[in-house]
């Protein structure tokens, strides 16, 4: 019964010294394969930091296998010293590193199961930016983070052609529609957004999520949506139409237009990135 105690501790010393390495390897490819293998990291951070998770994941991944390979020369070195020791009767009747005094063994290795249980749990995101990679921020963040102003720091706007429909992102079209309403006035406009619930019967809200770093601290730009049928929430769409009459405060800065057409478009690349629609 005495020797039941040390399976912990082999197994502790089997994977005590693979576990920081292993987290490192797995987080490192995480940030290569969402950066270079698919677009997915624009899902989380503005597409300006690329280079940096880039150099991040090479970084930690070189480390990781460096730490490894460190590991493996290590046990391969030791394995011929154990040898030895055996040879030598190193670990005779009066041996007693692993005894308390009592006849009960204690691994050196027992306190270290915990350490490396936790870093298997940390593996656990790693992974999941290879497998599980979640949707970007739609309707629901949307619904509930309050409406920015568009523009806000811009006083002065230029004509919008002589086209009969203009397309516009929603930040110059919410930055006119507070700043410079009159240069709206009875113009046809073009706008790209995904779809959520109004507060109002009958109406519902298209709306775009700008970052300023990360998903954390995304804003919303809403734009009250009248004379068209809401699609489903989270549908992209391009909407056509005017802006309705009335005041827009910067304090609440949701212009509404009146729709005269409507089309789902596929979710952009980067859904974050408030650009006026196109037609490529």
């Amino acid at each position: 019964m005495t020797g039941r105690p040390a399976a912990p501790a082999e197994g502790s010393r089997l994977l005590g010294g693979l576990g920081a390495p292993l987290l490192l390897v797995l987080t490192g490819t995480g940030l290569l394969h969402t950066t270079v293998r698919s677009d997915v990291y624009l899902r989380y951070v503005k597409e300006g930091l690329w280079p940096y998770l880039v150099a991040s994941g090479a970084l930690l991944s070189v480390l990781g296998f460096a730490g490894l390979a460190a590991e493996l020369v290590r046990r391969l070195r030791e394995e011929p010293e154990a040898g030895h020791a055996d040879e030598r009767g190193d670990e005779g009747p009066g041996h007693r590193d692993d005894d308390d005094g009592h006849g009960h063994g204690h691994g050196h290795g027992h306190g270290h199961g915990g350490v490396t249980q936790v870093a298997w749990l940390l593996a656990v995101p790693a992974l999941a930016l290879m497998f599980v990679a979640p949707p970007a921020l739609g309707a629901y963040t949307a619904s509930r983070g309050g409406a920015v102003s568009g523009g806000a720091g811009q006083s002065v706007y230029g004509g919008l052609g002589d086209a009969p429909t203009t397309p516009l992102s929603l930040e110059e079209f919410i930055g006119r529609s507070v700043h410079a309403p009159k240069t709206l006035e009875g113009r046809e406009v073009r706008l790209m957004g995904f779809v959520s619930a109004g507060k109002a019967p009958g109406t519902w809200y298209l709306n775009r999520l700008k970052l300023s770093c990360c998903a954390a601290d995304a804003r919303t730009l809403h734009v009250e949506v009248h004379g068209a049928k809401a699609p489903a929430a989270d549908t992209w769409v391009e909407v056509t139409g005017v802006l309705r009459a009335g005041r827009v405060s910067a304090e609440n800065p949701v212009p509404a237009m009146d729709a005269g057409a409507l089309e789902p478009v596929a979710s952009p690349r980067n859904p974050y990135l408030d650009a006026p629609p196109t037609d490529g």
